[in-house]
């Protein structure tokens, strides 16, 4: 199984979202993919003048919606796996948002 980084999609059984950001021989690094949006761009002056007024997390949320219809459209080349298919080609490590201390 070939797995794109951050833009295949894999979904688990409660419809959570996740991108794959590490793969070693048979294991594979997930993180949500929306928490990945939302870290990715930093806060500048553009950035909060084009988002004027919306809710923090819409942007993120946006782009990742807009991917899922893409690829549920058949409009990209990229796939949307189930979690469930993807653990049994690799021993899947969740990365937290919160790392336990």
């Amino acid at each position: 199984m070939k797995i794109t980084k951050r833009a295949d999609l894999i979904v688990d059984r409660y419809g959570n979202y996740y991108y794959a950001i590490d793969q070693k021989d048979s294991m594979l690094r997930i993180v949500n993919a929306f928490m990945d949006l939302s870290y990715r761009r930093k806060l500048d002056k553009d950035y909060i003048e084009m988002h004027f007024g919306e809710s923090v997390g819409s942007h993120p949320f946006k782009l990742l919606k807009d991917h899922i219809d893409m690829i549920a459209y058949g409009k990209s080349r990229f796939k949307i796996l189930p979690l469930e298919d993807v653990e049994k080609h690799f021993d899947v490590i969740l990365e937290p948002l919160y790392p336990p201390e």
